[in-house]
């Protein structure tokens, strides 16, 4: 029974307090690759991350963008979230935030006598002390905090009406589907998606997946692009009315109060469902390829990645141990004496290691796939896209060794 395989990536552009840009890029599994060689006519790089842009016209962005808007092999959809609707967000926000500071006020009275002494502290006590210091965390970063509420808010409310937009509901010739939905910005961004799946019928376990994913516009193709569309229509704001732009409208059958639970605790908690640390001294357009390679192999993880610049207790302490079964360390050949003890370290805790060279095969595999696809690329293209490939291919296989 054949499956329609879509990647979904969402990316966003935009501050709190101005309209914000949402976009959502669909792609079938199959014409994944032809992102990538966009992203090597355009930007001569295999991911077109956000910092890869600064320094091109926006006339060259818009260029890009038109490309998979006028594609209908691609569907792109566009929405904007005005600063009236994220009010309503804040408002709730602020009311469920003061209702909850105030509990945490409560705990704190608890820690003195009437006579504004400290009181006798019992083990519930300092348990309650304790949850009351987690709780403040997400204050840490205030502009994160309230930046990943409301987009995280507006990325819940797209991914919900992908039941209508998905091309996955209604591909003809097909008896099943497999939806992939990446989110740019990490699992704070991404926290609720178990919870729609009771909502949407559509959605079922084993067909549907969500991950948020930090700075995952460089290292996989439809989050890049999303990014990049996103970016450059908000440079370019006087072009948004040549497309279809939908609204993002406050939801009032949200639960709040799960929201805003879920939301803290994913700011308080770093959660991660699938990573990969680099150690050691890996080159960027390495570092580029491996997760995507990973993602390939199986598609249902997508992996957030994370290079690790100090020791790695350090990183667990910061970022959380998580579990061996969905942490993978890479490592290079250039090791200084703290990435040895580092590697050591993951060996004696049983995290699975692999050597930068044994993504070799597949990164060659991943190479005859785009160079393939090129020999469909107009007759005027392929020349520069076939020198441009090859001089990314033999940067990496300089390393994969």
């Amino acid at each position: 029974m054949p499956m329609y395989v879509e990647i979904n990536g969402l990316d966003e552009s935009g501050t709190v307090g101005e309209p914000i840009l949402f976009v959502r890029l669909g792609a079938s599994m199959l014409i994944e690759p032809q992102i990538i060689l966009r992203n090597i006519e355009y930007f001569n790089a295999l991911m077109a991350s956000k910092d890869l842009l600064k320094g091109y016209e926006p006339s060259t962005l818009f260029k890009y963008v038109l490309s998979f808007i006028e594609d209908p092999s691609f569907d792109v959809t566009i929405f904007r979230m005005f600063p009236e609707t994220q009010l309503k967000i804040l408002r709730d926000l602020s009311l469920l935030t003061a209702e909850d500071l105030f509990g945490s006020r409560r705990t704190l009275v608890k820690l003195f006598d009437s006579k504004g002494k400290m009181a006798k502290i019992d083990q519930d006590t300092l348990s309650d002390v304790s949850q009351t210091i987690n709780t403040l965390k997400r204050f840490r970063n205030p502009n994160f905090w309230l930046d990943s509420y409301i987009k995280s808010f507006g990325m819940m409310l797209i991914t919900m009406k992908l039941e209508n937009l998905s091309k996955a509901f209604s591909k003809p010739g097909f008896t099943s589907y497999f939806l992939v939905v990446q989110i740019d910005g990490g699992f704070p961004f991404a926290f609720w998606w178990r919870g729609i799946m009771d909502k949407i019928p559509c959605f079922k376990k084993g067909s549907f997946i969500v991950s948020g994913v930090s700075n995952g516009d460089e290292y996989y193709p439809s989050m890049s692009t999303a990014g990049v569309i996103a970016g450059s229509l908000l440079r370019n704001r006087e072009k948004l009315h040549l497309f279809p732009v939908h609204p993002l409208e406050y939801e009032n059958a949200v639960d709040l109060n799960g929201f805003f639970e879920g939301h803290s605790k994913a700011i308080e908690r770093p959660t991660f469902q699938n990573r990969i640390l680099f150690v050691g001294k890996i080159g960027k357009n390495v570092r580029t390829c491996i997760p995507y390679l990973m993602h390939l192999r199986d598609r249902h993880k997508t992996y957030e990645v994370f290079k690790v610049g100090r020791s790695i207790s350090w990183f667990f302490r910061v970022y959380g141990h998580g579990y061996p079964e969905n942490t993978v360390i890479v490592y290079g050949s250039n090791l200084t004496s703290r990435d040895k003890e580092s590697i050591k370290f993951c060996k004696e805790n049983k995290y699975p290691l692999r050597h930068v060279s044994e993504f070799r095969e597949e990164f060659q595999e991943f190479i005859k796939t785009l160079s393939s696809e090129i020999e469909y690329a107009p007759v005027q293209k392929r020349k520069t896209l076939s020198s441009r490939l090859k001089r990314i291919e033999n940067q990496c296989l300089s390393e994969f060794k």
